[in-house]
């Protein structure tokens, strides 16, 4: 699923209230690989299909839910000739105040490929995609109110339900944060080698899709980003401890190019690394 199309919410939502609700059959489900710049819930409301995200495949039957955050590929698939209606949610998560603070709480960042939700919790979340569905179409005054009440219920019983684990799931889940967290200690340790993603995300044990949006979700930042800031730390650390030139530093660090090296330095520091290492010189 390396190559995949990126849906633009503007492009088939209000701009002041960017929410649709939209039901697919069958004939109709989204079989491309594909992500979107906004949040999607999906709820199979009968029959059967497949949802493919992050190299897996998920069977989803009658009281299946998904949610899947921005720019996470995945697509879905019919089950042989069965008949399916499925109900997809699509919102900005500005929709219930929420933005992109990559925190990892937020009620629009959960990640949830395939959710069972109980018997008795299906009355209710057919209950609330019953009643934003017909506020979205009669639009009265005051509708977007009712919209982000019910949606906010929805991604709290999501998340409800997306917590109810067995054991070994919860051991398991604790197994990946341990490998993440590994993995970020694998950066700051050796920051002046060639750190590529694909080879980071595999000391995770996570694809590199996926990983890039934990690291974004759990460290605040793009995975490229805090590498670079990593490199700057240690090179501001040389500057000020060490007399070996600029350019030794540069490499020493993990960039390749002088040039790279001096932009992203004045980047984070606002100065040029020769400039910040006089600075220091003249206040010590």
């Amino acid at each position: 699923m390396s190559t995949h199309h990126i849906y633009y919410y503007r492009d088939f939502m209000e701009k002041d209230f960017p929410f649709k609700v939209d039901f697919r059959l069958e004939t109709s489900l989204n079989q491309q690989a594909h992500a979107h710049e906004h949040v999607q819930i999906c709820y199979v409301m009968r029959g059967t299909c497949f949802h493919y995200t992050d190299n897996q495949t998920f069977m989803m039957t009658k009281g299946d839910m998904l949610a899947i955050p921005p720019y996470v590929p995945h697509y879905f698939e019919p089950y042989k000739d069965e008949k399916v209606e499925l109900v997809q949610i699509d919102f900005m998560p500005l929709v219930i105040d929420e933005t992109e603070t990559g925190s990892e709480s937020a009620l629009s960042n959960q990640f949830f490929p395939k959710i069972q939700i109980s018997a008795h919790t299906q009355d209710v979340v057919e209950g609330l995609i019953s009643s934003m569905r017909r506020e979205n179409e009669q639009k009265q005054s005051g509708y977007h109110y009712l919209i982000k009440a019910d949606l906010i219920r929805l991604l709290v019983t999501i998340f409800r339900e997306g917590t109810k684990e067995a054991p070994s799931s919860k051991s398991k889940d604790t197994a990946g944060r341990r490998l993440f967290h590994e993995a970020v200690s694998y950066i700051e340790e050796h920051y002046a080698e060639n750190l590529q993603l694909e080879d980071i995300a595999q000391r995770a044990a996570m694809s590199p899709t996926y990983f890039s949006y934990m690291f974004k979700v759990l460290k605040g930042q793009p995975f490229v980003q805090y590498v670079n800031d990593v490199r700057i730390r240690k090179a501001i650390d040389l500057l000020r401890m060490t007399e070996m030139s600029v350019l030794q530093i540069c490499f020493e660090t993990g960039f390749n190019h002088a040039s790279h090296f001096n932009r992203m330095f004045k980047k984070v520091t606002g100065m040029t690394p020769l400039k910040y290492r006089q600075q220091s010189d003249v206040q010590s």
